[in-house]
């Protein structure tokens, strides 16, 4: 390629704006999940909904889920945040673990094992009946 048809195919100038698109303020991710309902809460932290809960899904019995996680932060002071396995049957490696640390005896172990424990959630499908300004509208939520 020769000299001409590089200034000719202007790429410095695509380089640039390239370089503009990457260093331009991008939006915020939000990380909420909207198919989670929480009830509002008043200025003393005390919430009030009147909820239904569903029929369970066909082919499962509850009408709830049940899910182990973990969440906690790491040695190099990044964030581990993963289900457990132990949610679907299956051996989780971060509890054999923790259960190694329990069993060592050692305190500093064992307060180890208590902040990387796994979490216990239930999750439901509802209805909640929500007041707006002109009507009363029933609205279908997954909670937890």
């Amino acid at each position: 390629m020769s000299l001409d048809t590089l200034k000719r195919s202007n790429s410095l100038d695509k380089l640039l704006n390239a370089v503009k698109e990457d260093n331009a303020p991008q939006e915020k991710k939000s990380y909420v999940d909207e198919r989670l309902w929480k009830p509002e809460l008043d200025q003393s932290g005390n919430g009030y909904a009147v909820i239904r809960f569903l029929p369970s899904p066909e082919g499962e019995e509850l009408p709830w889920a049940k899910v182990w996680n973990h969440a906690f932060q790491g040695p190099t002071g990044q964030w581990y945040i993963e289900n457990s396995l132990t949610t679907i049957g299956q051996k989780d490696p971060v509890s054999e673990y923790n259960s190694k640390l329990w069993n060592s005896g050692v305190e500093s172990d064992k307060e180890l094992a208590r902040k990387q424990k796994r979490k216990l959630q239930y999750f439901s499908n509802i209805r909640t009946k929500v007041k707006s300004c002109c009507s009363d509208m029933v609205k279908r939520y997954l909670t937890k």
